[in-house]
């Protein structure tokens, strides 16, 4: 059977930290909503995210900044269109 999260607990599982109080490393899934200004996305698509780090959530609570390994500023995501964090399928 698939390992699956409770989408209440995906947040618990993203503002984890470590011993240095550091936000811990996630992977996650997320459904495109619009296409990519790079070209290499259509919306729709499933884009998987191997290393990635907390940033914020947005004051609304719709939408989350996480930082992706490699890149100098967080991305926006929607909130409901992340699907799977750390190989675990969210559900409602």
């Amino acid at each position: 059977m698939e390992k699956r999260i409770k989408q209440s607990d995906v947040w618990d599982v993203m503002q984890t930290k470590d011993e240095r109080g550091r936000y811990k490393m996630f992977s996650f899934s997320y459904v495109r909503l619009n296409e990519s200004r790079e070209g290499n996305g259509s919306p729709g698509s499933i884009e998987h995210y191997e290393a990635a780090v907390f940033s914020s959530i947005h004051a609304k609570g719709s939408t989350v900044n996480i930082r992706i390994k490699g890149e100098r500023f967080p991305r926006k995501f929607v909130r409901c269109m992340i699907i799977r964090i750390n190989g675990k399928k969210i559900y409602a």
